[in-house]
């Protein structure tokens, strides 16, 4: 089974559970060493995800959608 990234569900799943982990783990968490480690380490690569897969799918997303309407 294949993965198809520019499927719009896929890319809503995956958006919407990074951009939650980012939001989500600093709150949760009360260690400040633990806060600042994750904060480091997961949530900076997270955010280059973010930045590198969400924003241009997205864009190729709601462009097809916007074609499909136009139609």
């Amino acid at each position: 089974m294949k993965i198809n990234f520019y499927d719009p569900l896929v890319w809503l799943f995956i958006s919407g559970l990074l951009l939650a982990a980012c939001t989500f783990l600093p709150l949760r968490i009360q260690n400040d060493n633990l806060r600042n480690f994750v904060m480091r380490w997961v949530l900076v690569p997270v955010s280059v995800v973010i930045i590198a897969y969400s924003y241009p799918v997205g864009i190729e997303v709601f462009k097809n959608i916007a074609l499909i309407w136009k139609s």
